[in-house]
């Protein structure tokens, strides 16, 4: 695995300052309607913000992904003044392009992925049998921590052996379908004559996942490593209003570096098809090696 590839991801997101700004607005403006929807008494009032929700969700995915192409595209490792406004302008540019562009396929693998973890949670239920009334009766005790405490301790061994094969199989589940949507984004974004299918680009990252497989499955357990230890520290100094702070900070900075890092690695993994299998000269854009970097939005 090529080593220069992290480094370039976190060149991309420290020059690229657009790429987190817009997530992090994206972010104020979820934990400002979240908090309304929870709180909503009205049934309807609480569906229509759900799906709004939903919809500025796609939208900013398409959009945000849409950006991180086009910084990976044009990413050089020094950059005059000049060539970092004029990325600064494409990038801001490009994201509202992306949106119109990419916000049908987004949805569609939004809603895939719903699909697939509802199913996975129906799986679970008749595999192992539901704890709705254990889950029922926590919700109760959420704001009472004597009480919480008490219930727990009185849950029967039997539900625990419940809950617990529950949760080993949902997340060997959750794990596999990360995997294999790892790179739908990247191949959606960086083949655009192939894979603007959201039905290719899911087909592309199933092909890659197992592609290199042993490479996919240590850059998810660095990914999870990393982020268990931010998750750690931030829980561990919560009461520390500056070293919390700092941490939501670069929890944040490292969800872009993420996103940021696919990216670069399938652009990496295309490149060297590329010079294995030369593409030639024509229209025709049917292997994904040959579409790299072809979008009018980044010339």
């Amino acid at each position: 695995m090529n080593s220069n590839i992290f480094s370039k991801a976190f060149d991309v997101v420290k020059d690229s300052p657009f790429v987190t700004l817009y997530f992090v607005l994206y972010l104020i403006v979820l934990f400002l309607i979240i908090p309304v929807m929870l709180a909503g008494k009205n049934m309807f009032l609480t569906s229509i913000l759900s799906v709004l929700a939903l919809l500025l969700t796609c939208a900013f995915m398409a959009g945000w992904f849409g950006m991180i192409k086009t910084a990976i595209v044009l990413y050089k490792k020094e950059k005059s003044p000049e060539e970092k406004l004029e990325e600064a302008i494409k990038l801001r540019n490009n994201f509202f392009c992306s949106v119109s562009n990419y916000i049908l396929p987004v949805i569609f693998g939004f809603v895939v992925l719903v699909a697939l973890l509802y199913l996975h949670s129906y799986l679970s239920d008749v595999l192992f049998g539901r704890i709705d009334n254990v889950l029922g009766e926590i919700s109760k005790y959420s704001n009472n921590q004597e009480a919480f405490k008490t219930y727990l301790l009185n849950i029967p061994e039997s539900t625990w052996n419940i809950i617990t094969k529950k949760a080993v199989f949902s997340y060997l589940v959750c794990s596999f379908l990360t995997m294999v949507f790892l790179f739908f984004a990247s191949s959606l974004y960086l083949n655009k004559k192939c894979s603007l299918n959201p039905f290719f680009a899911a087909v592309d990252s199933v092909k890659t996942m197992f592609g290199k497989f042993f490479e996919t499955v240590l850059i998810f357990i660095f990914l999870i490593v990393l982020n268990f230890i931010l998750m750690t520290l931030q829980a561990f100094y919560i009461n520390n209003v500056v070293i919390s702070f700092i941490t939501m900070i670069l929890r944040i900075y490292f969800a872009a570096y993420i996103i940021v890092l696919i990216f670069a690695l399938y652009e990496n993994r295309v490149y060297e098809e590329s010079q294995k299998n030369p593409p030639a000269l024509s229209d025709n854009c049917c292997d994904r090696a040959n579409c790299i970097g072809q979008d009018e939005t980044v010339d």
